[in-house]
């Protein structure tokens, strides 16, 4: 393990450093390739793990598990993650979930809305983002509530861009300078949540769902009844 070490020091050295890069090729070849094996043997782990922390939940799912699904050996994980935690550390905080991309607030709201919709079902279709949301959403037990704490960060952040979306809107004149954006985003709050639950668990309508809900949600921001607005005594005390 030592000899690794002292080889990926080499690397480094050998990347950032172009004076002892010359001296390593002459004295020890290494090539760039041994470093991105190993950062594809890494990823081959993490693939693995996602995919089974989705289909069985953390508690559940053993590094053996890992290891046969990522063909290699268990002492092939523990060269590259510490303990089970430290390999799910990885899998919720090296990839960026759908709802956690930027969102334009300079956009119109119909194209701001529009791309609300393709991160929500970005999030439930593409098979990375998916595990990723299967995970947050269905297994959000581990000893140190890491999981949970990712779920209402991207949640967090997702509702922040919807804020911006909605003050942008009302600032154009879009959208009724009396809509009370706080009592809109806590029913967005509800519906994101909802959605990604529901469309995870119907496989093939998620796009259906998704595009009449986020509709219907827009048609009531442009239409606000009467408890959604800012004169209303009720939404006022919110």
């Amino acid at each position: 393990r030592l000899d690794a070490h002292l080889l990926q020091v080499q690397l480094h050295l050998a990347t950032n450093t172009p004076h002892f890069r010359h001296i390593c090729i002459a004295q020890h070849p290494i090539t760039l390739e041994t470093a991105a094996e190993t950062a594809k043997t890494r990823q081959r782990i993490l693939d693995a793990a996602a995919e089974i922390f989705a289909t069985q939940g953390f508690p559940d799912t053993t590094l053996d598990q890992i290891a046969r699904r990522a063909g290699m050996t268990r002492g092939a994980v523990y060269w590259h993650f510490k303990d089970k935690q430290d390999l799910l550390h990885s899998v919720l905080t090296e990839q960026a979930h759908p709802l956690e991309l930027e969102i334009s607030t300079d956009a119109c709201l119909e194209t701001a809305w529009t791309r609300v919709q393709a991160a929500l079902i970005n999030a439930v279709s593409r098979q990375q983002s998916k595990q990723l949301s299967e995970i947050l959403i269905y297994h959000g037990l581990d000893d140190t509530g890491e999981i949970q704490l990712r779920l209402v960060k991207a949640r967090a952040q997702f509702i922040r861009h919807l804020c911006s979306v909605l003050e942008n809107a009302i600032a154009r004149g879009e959208l009724s300078d009396k809509l009370n954006v706080r009592t809109v985003t806590d029913i967005l709050k509800g519906s994101v949540t909802g959605l990604l639950y529901e469309c995870l668990k119907c496989p093939g309508q998620d796009t259906y769902i998704i595009h009449s809900t986020l509709q219907s949600l827009l048609y009531l921001l442009k239409n606000p009844p009467p408890h959604l607005l800012q004169s209303n005594p009720l939404a006022e005390q919110t």
